[in-house]
Order: C-alpha cells, then structure tokens, then sequence
C-alpha cells in the first residue's frame, strides 16, 4: 500500500462529502440520499476513486474518532430543557415509541432470519433514531400543522442521543459474551460503568477548566475537541469498547451544565461534525458491500418494509393512546420517519469491529441499516408532502409576525398586530423588555436573534414575516438578511433616513420603513410617553401622513397611505409631538468652518483645533489620531459628498457637532469620492442614546437631494449655519 493512495482517499472522500453536503443543502433534501449515492459511485465497485480498503485498519480508527466527535457534539446540544418542556405526546413517543420500534423491529428480524436474539435486539437498535439532520429539511419542504412539526422536530432531536444510548448499551450487551454466547454479566457493567464514569469526570473537569478561565478564549474550541478525543481514547484503553459511551456522557454533562462558552463551542462542533459527517459518509458508502443487499434477498426488503408500514404505526397509536391528536394526524407521524447519519454512523463502526473479532453476520447491521435508511429516506422524504395534502394536515402560508425588539417600540407594533388576530412572536436579548412584553400579553423569546435556531421554537412556525426594531440600524440590516432566508413572506427594517446611500445600497435587505420618524429615541428600555397609538375605524380616521400600518380585509401593510380608505379596520398612528419637529443638533455659530484644506486629513485636524477652542479640556492630537484610525479602516462617507465621522471620549461632558466644508476638492483616501460636507459628531462616553439620536438627526439633514442643495449653496461660515439649523 503506497501513502499517496491513502492520501488520495481520504482527500478525494472529504473534499467529496462536503461538496455534495453543499449540493443537498441547495437543492433542499436529505443529505443522506447525495452522500450515498456519491459514495456508491466513487467507490471502488464503480469508479474506483475512493477505496477505503486502501486506509487498512486505520479506516476503523478513523470512523470511531468521527463517531465519537458526532456523539459528543450530539450529548453538548441535547436539550435537557426542551425535554422537559416537552408535550405529552413526545415524552411518549421517546417512551412507548423508542420500546415498540426496538421490540417491533427485532422480532421482525427474528422472525425472518433467526439470528442470535441478542444479535437481534442490537441490529433493531440502531434504526431507533431518525435525527435532526434528516427531518429538518423535510419539515421546512412540506410545513405540516405546528403541532405535528413540535413532535416531529422534538421527537428528531431528542431520540439521537436516546437511540445511541440504546445501541451502544446492546453492542456492550453483545461483545460481552463468552463463545458459547452466555452473558458475562461483570465484563457488561464494568463497560457500561468505566464510560459513564469516565464521561463523567471528563465532563466536569471540562466544566470547570472553562468556569475557571484556565483556557485562553481562542484556544476553547480546539482545546475541547483534544479532550474529548483524549476522553474517548482513555477510556478505550483502560475498558475496551467504553469510549463511545464515555464521550457522549461527557457531552451531554457539559451541555446540561451551561458552561459561559458553550455557544462558541457548540458552533464550532456543529461545523466539524457536517464535515465528519461527510466524510464518514463517503467513505462508508464506498465500503458497502453491494452484493449483500441481494444476498439477504427478499427478506432484507420484507424487513423494511415491515418496520415503515407495521412497526412505524404501532409506535405512533400506541405512543398517542388517548391524545387529542386526530386519525389522519397518526396516519400522517406513522409515515415519517426517515432514518439518518447517526444510524448509519454507528451501524458501520458495529459492523468493521465484529469483523474483527469474527462474528459472521456482521454484514448483516450495515446491510440491514442502510437498506432502512435508503427506504425510508427515499420513500418518505419524496411522498410527504404528497401524504401530508392527502391526509389535510399541511399548513397555509404563515402570516405571523417576528419583531425583532421588545422595547416600547416593539410592543406597540405587536399590540397593533395581535388586535387583527395575527400571530406575533417579539425576540430580544433584554430580559427586562421580554418579561414586559410577557406581561403585557405576548409571545416573546429571550433569544438572540442573529443565532438562535428557529425550528426550535414552535411559536415562529407561524411566522412568515420580520419586522427589525432595534435603535442600531446596522443590527437590523443584518437581522433582515439573515431571516430573509427563513421566513416566507417579507422581512422589514427600521433605520433613520440618510443611512442607506448609493454606495451600499446593492448590500441592503428587506423593506425600510418609517425612516423618516425617530422612534430610536423610544426603542430603549423603560422609555414612556411613546407618541404610537391604536385607532380603530369606529374611533374615527387618522390623518394619512400619521400612519404607520394599516390593516384591512387584505392583511396589513407598513406603507404610509396616500388617503384613509373606507374598508379600513385600524390604524397605527405617530402623534408627533414639537420636540420631534426641531432640530436638536448641538452646533453652535463658532463651530462651522470653511475650509482651505485640500487633504481630508488637514480638513480633520483643523475641525478638532476648532474644537479645541471650545472646549479645551479636549487634546485635539489624541482625538485626531482615534478619528483617523477609524477613517483608514472603514470610511465615514454617507455618500452624495457626506462625510460623518463620529466618537465617543470622555473629553467631553455633553455632544459637540462642527460642520468643515473645504473650498476645493477633497478626496476621500479609501473610496477615492469627493467630500464636499463634513459633519464630525464628539459625544461623551456612556451617553449611546443621545450619540444616536444626533446621529439620526444629521442623517435626517442630508437626507433628500434638495436638502444637499441647499447646503452647497451656501457662500459663508455664516449662511451655512442658518441653513443647517433651519432644515
């Protein structure tokens, strides 16, 4: 055996696997259909280019560490929470369903091929799970009923590191036996209690390494995976067969204990294991023996068959005894049910370490579990919606509302939504809002919103559109991008006129909406006196200018209306008060210049000298240095020749404003455009809000080409004032 073909294998089947991951994910299907139809085809029975026999022994080393990382990964997300929150119906179907399909499915492979009942119960094992990987693109292709998607995603997420444990117990259960197959009932336990154990440990110690802070913040990610390796291999050593064990049991007790940087930890895992995954994949799917499937005949099919049209149905009628649920929603969970990657995962590691210790049916668990795996995945996957309409139990177009922000803002907008009847759910980081939102009647999340997982929260699946309304224009640009790829229906966002020019604008997502209003200055926490009313059309009709949203027979909309129409229900309506009409910029007379400076940075210099001499606690070659470091790495340039570079120091004790405009050109350095306004904002730490609203109003200045006139014209230090402070 050469190294250059191990080199070519293992490269060719992980470059591969994440290729055709990223084709799965395109086309919306179950990655598990790609990877083993790639395999199968660059495998050594078709073109030859990935030969897994070619990695000797090493191939078993390689598929235990891979498995060992998806388990661990598997035992760090597993949601002790949701468990517990779960429905009646789920905790049954982990219950009654888990024993039924095992039961069910052994004595269906009992029956048909007469194994060791042992043997039995371990093949039936491992097609317990289906998994996350599997039923996610499913339910977000066919949108079934919520309650239906609740069980199905719950019920894909919870039962992986159930199904593994099962399995892992049964395989233990199994090696522990003597030729004559009679339990060694100590060597069984001393395995099953060394993994627990030394999970345990390691899961703790792991716990409290990172509590401590022992671990530099960059070094978490690859520091964690080393320990679990090492978690698996240890425990390997000291009790052979453990390792599997004991890493999901460390997983899954450093996931239950919270630890500060799981998050980071988690995102890191989840984008190793996809990658481990397609790997594993293709290299298992190249190592099947083809001529099994047909060696097993028709009974290999008849057992399939057996566990989606006989076993499947009994697990859901016997797990949903005495549910509300309806007959077609029973027909419709006893046809999904597709199993995935773990299942496979582990049903190869099975099978390459009974060949070793030389148990003759051990081809037998990855032909039977890819044989379930390919008909459940291609038959149900490619029929569920079909059944799904058949049986009634999909859903219509989701026409909820997500609103990013539970300030008075947000809640107001809500309130407005909830009065039509429409689904609302509010999401934000401050708990304080949340809990008001709460007690003011409505669903809300205390959840971030740019990285929380949304089909873990059955409350958005009604959802088909996103209202961002948070005081940072940036975040909500953001948050519009990300949920644009999510939600069906249209995403929107709140940002004060000026911020979105033609040089950004290609980069922009989502409807912008009311940006000429200033609703930053009550998007923060405790604000009162918010000037955003409900009006019903039986209270009489709002002036058109006032109106924010409408709602009427057609749903609603956010755009302000040219006239009220009569088959109008309600209104959202701004009351604007004198302080929202004048201008509050803090410029005074002796802080705008004209300049003679041709450099923007001698323009910069000369502004903050300027400042000086208003404020002269103000060291104007400190500040200057701040402002230019900022200006290298990202312009101030607004666009239209709008310049508006802003700080925050604690020179100053309230904001300062001066306006530069030079006589002749100057170029910005980074984008190569003219400037021909500078507007450069000083604000006093600690005081964002204000810094905001000063923010909003210059935008609000320079908003409109008419406005930009006006301040060309402008022939003196003087006259630029007055036409400033009069727009």
């Amino acid at each position: 055996m050469h190294s250059n073909e191990i080199l070519t294998t293992f490269t060719v089947a992980a470059a591969l696997g994440v290729c055709l991951f990223t084709v799965a994910g395109f086309l919306e299907v179950s990655a598990i259909v790609v990877l083993l139809i790639g395999g199968v085809i660059a495998g050594p029975q078709v073109l030859g280019i990935v030969n897994p026999s070619d990695l000797g022994s090493g191939l078993s080393t390689i598929i235990s560490l891979a498995v060992a990382i998806i388990l661990f990964e598997g035992g760090l997300t597993l949601d002790l929470k949701g468990y517990r929150s779960a429905s009646k119906e789920i905790c049954r179907v982990l219950t009654i369903g888990v024993l039924v399909t095992w039961i069910g499915s052994t004595l269906l492979i009992w029956t048909l091929f007469r194994f060791d009942p042992a043997f039995c119960f371990l093949a039936a094992s491992l097609v317990i799970v289906t998994g996350p990987t599997v039923i996610g693109p499913l339910l977000h292709r066919i949108r079934v009923r919520e309650r239906l998607h609740h069980i199905l995603h719950w019920e894909g997420v919870l039962i992986d590191p159930i199904g593994v444990f099962i399995a892992l117990l049964c395989y233990e259960f199994y090696v522990s036996t003597d030729g004559n197959h009679q339990v060694v009932v100590t060597e069984f336990l001393m395995r099953f209690f060394a993994g627990a154990m030394f999970g345990m440990v390691f899961g703790f110690l792991l716990d409290l390494v990172m509590r401590r802070g022992w671990i530099r913040e960059d070094h978490t990610n690859i520091f964690v995976l080393s320990m679990a390796m090492l978690n698996f291999g240890l425990a390997d050593l000291v009790i052979s067969e453990s390792g599997l064990l004991s890493v999901t049991v460390a997983g899954l007790v450093l996931g239950s204990r919270k630890t500060p940087q799981l998050r980071s930890i988690v995102s890191y895992k989840v984008e190793l294991k996809d990658f481990l995954i397609g790997l594993l994949f293709i290299l298992l799917a190249a190592n099947l023996d083809l001529a099994a499937f047909l060696d097993y005949g028709w009974k290999i099919a008849a057992v399939v068959l057996g566990i989606m049209l006989l076993v499947r149905p009994l697990n859901i009628f016997f797990s949903m005894y005495g549910s509300t649920l309806g007959v077609k929603d029973k027909l419709f969970l006893s046809w999904i049910a597709p199993r995935g990657i773990v299942a496979a995962s582990m049903a190869s590691l099975f099978t390459l370490q009974l060949k070793q210790i030389g148990e003759p049916e051990s081809t037998f668990l990855e032909t039977f579990t890819y044989s379930v795996i390919a008909g459940t995945v291609l038959a149900q996957g490619m029929t569920a919606g079909m059944v799904g309409g058949l049986l009634g139990v999909l859903r219509p177009v989701a026409s909820g509302w997500i609103i990013v922000g539970a300030n008075p803002v947000g809640r107001k907008v809500a309130s407005f939504l909830k009065a039509q009847d429409i689904p609302v759910v509010v999401i934000d980081t401050n708990a304080r809002d949340v809990r008001v939102a709460m007690r003011e009647g409505h669903t809300a999340l205390s959840e971030d919103a740019m990285l929380m997982a949304p089909d873990t929260h059955p409350p958005i699946y009604s959802c088909g559109n996103l209202i961002a309304l948070t005081p940072n224009p940036d975040l909500n640009r953001m948050l519009c991008r990300r949920w644009s790829e999510i939600v069906e229906g249209s995403v929107f966002r709140w940002e004060p006129s000026g911020y979105e020019t033609e040089e950004n604008a290609h980069l922009l997502v989502g409807e912008k909406v009311w940006d000429q209003i200033p609703l930053n200055r009550w998007m923060q926490s405790g604000s009162e006196s918010i000037p955003l009313e409900i009006v019903h059309a039986a209270d009489g009709t709002p002036s058109p200018s006032n109106v924010l949203m409408t709602a009427n027979g057609r749903g609603v909309t956010t755009k302000r209306p040219s006239v009220v129409g009569n088959g109008d229900r309600a209104w959202l309506v701004y009351h604007a008060t004198p302080e929202d009409t004048r201008s509050t910029i803090p410029l005074s007379p002796s802080n705008v210049i004209l300049s003679d400076q041709h450099e923007l940075f001698d323009l910069y210099r000369e502004m903050v000298v300027q400042l000086k001499n208003t404020n002269p606690g103000v060291q104007p070659d400190c500040l200057l240095d701040e402002m230019w470091k900022r200006e290298e790495d990202y312009t101030s340039l607004l666009g239209h020749g709008i310049a508006l570079p802003h700080v925050w120091t604690d020179e100053v004790d309230r904001a300062v404003l001066i306006v530069g405009r030079p006589k002749t050109e100057v170029i910005c350095p980074l984008t190569n455009s003219t400037i021909e306004i500078v507007f450069m904002l000083i604000s006093p730490s600690g005081k964002p809000d204000e810094h905001l609203r000063n923010l909003a109003q210059i935008a609000k200045l320079v908003g409109t080409d008419a406005k930009r006139a006006k301040l060309r014209r402008a022939t003196s230090a003087e006259e630029l004032y007055e036409i400033i402070t009069s727009l």
